[in-house]
């Protein structure tokens, strides 16, 4: 952690030349700096209580909330559509280092210029270390990224091969992908031939997943056809084992109605997962309140409460074991209690949660209000990492993380 002092005067000249040109560049340059510093003021921000965080998770999770705004040109991001541009920046400290993607706000109190985070905080500008993170292979834009086939992170990769959701939740990331796709094209709803280029994939580079990835995520949109969609995720599992893929799997989807209520069906349906090779079963709860799921939740996902889900959960650990199920909620969409309480009670099922920070990807998200301030989205934080040390719950700190 670095602290600027805003109003030092070190003379920033060689030496060489003139005294008289000195002292005129010595004026100049402490005439910059006072309006860098009341700018940043302009943007500071107070804070009641830092829960006893250290500062660099103070940035990140404000970055994620409000953004960044640029302090430099030297960045270059696509703009396209009614896609948010954001940029992923990796935060480090010491015994610290994390990622996130934040999106581009011209009035987000952290500023990035480059090189560091900066914000004004109950009145004292501090920077933390930080850098752009561009993946030439992963994200070579900088941005989040999106394909029927793509790596996600350094040991970690996705098959989507279900592009689109019959869902199609106002809050959901892939609103991202469906928008680039309207602008320029792609994006196949022929699910059986996006089927077949995963198994194809697997053909071509199986053999080498087993040393790239230590785990495999089967993460795709729903659709209606329960009956389909277990085969298509059975076969995708299957096909990675027999390629010599002894690593994790893991299945995130919808709960389709055939399981909801039918016990001896759900079972029956995640024991086919788990023999076909999946190692997880994680579903997205997202919301807990029951108004704001019929808010913003859309078809059939939207009936379900969250008591509903506690039954699914605690077969899945049955048939997957402990912390191989797992759930997403959203911080910052309702109220903290709520979130706090729906992770309480997946982590006492021991099911892995893996909250995430409520973050806008397209123009029409901004209307979903952040309902946490600064202030209360820490605490929210430092409850949910009392749950971990509680439940030893497995931690997932990913680029929109609560965690």
């Amino acid at each position: 952690m670095f602290i600027i002092d805003l109003k030092a005067s070190t003379d920033p000249v060689s030496g060489e030349g003139s005294a008289a040109a000195s002292f005129v560049d010595q004026i100049d340059w402490e005439r910059t700096m006072s309006v860098q510093s009341k700018r940043l003021t302009r943007f500071g921000i107070a804070l009641e209580n830092r829960h006893n965080l250290r500062i660099e998770e103070v940035f990140r999770l404000g970055a994620l909330r409000d953004g960044v705004q640029l302090l430099t040109t030297e960045i270059r991001f696509p703009i396209l559509g009614q896609v948010i541009p954001r940029i992923e920046i990796e935060l480090f400290g010491e015994v610290f280092r994390k990622k996130i993607t934040a999106r581009m706000n011209s009035e987000s109190p952290f500023m990035f210029d480059g090189e560091a985070l900066i914000a004004t905080i109950n009145g004292v500008t501090e920077q933390i270390p930080c850098r752009q993170v561009i993946d030439p292979d992963r994200a070579p834009a900088g941005m989040y990224n999106f394909g029927i086939t793509r790596k996600n992170g350094a040991r970690s990769f996705v098959f989507d091969y279900h592009t689109y959701c019959c869902y199609s939740c106002d809050f959901c990331f892939k609103e991202n992908e469906w928008e680039v796709m309207a602008i320029q094209g792609g994006g196949s709803t022929d699910y059986r031939s996006n089927f077949q280029e995963c198994l194809s994939y697997i053909e071509r580079n199986g053999h080498n997943f087993n040393t790239l990835y230590d785990i495999v995520w089967l993460c795709t949109g729903s659709i209606k056809d329960d009956v389909t969609e277990l085969e298509r995720h059975a076969a995708i599992a299957r096909r990675l084992r027999e390629a010599g893929y002894a690593h994790d799997i893991y299945l995130s989807q919808v709960v389709p109605p055939s399981i909801r209520n039918d016990r001896v069906r759900r079972i029956e349906y995640l024991i086919q997962l788990r023999e076909a090779g999946v190692t997880r079963f994680n579903t997205g709860v997202e919301i807990v309140d029951a108004d704001l799921r019929r808010k913003y939740i859309r078809g059939f996902k939207g009936t379900y409460i969250f008591g509903d889900y506690l039954p699914i959960f605690a077969d899945a650990v049955d048939v997957f074991g402990p912390f191989h199920a797992g759930s997403c909620l959203l911080t910052g969409i309702e109220p903290s209690d709520n979130t706090i309480e729906g992770l309480k009670a997946l982590a006492e099922l021991s099911v892995a949660p893996a909250p995430t920070v409520l973050t806008p990807f397209v123009t029409k998200q901004l209307a979903i209000p952040f309902c946490l301030d600064l202030d209360e989205l820490l605490d929210a934080h430092a409850r949910f990492n009392v749950l971990i040390e509680r439940h030893k719950l497995p931690v997932f700190s990913g680029v929109f993380s609560l965690a």
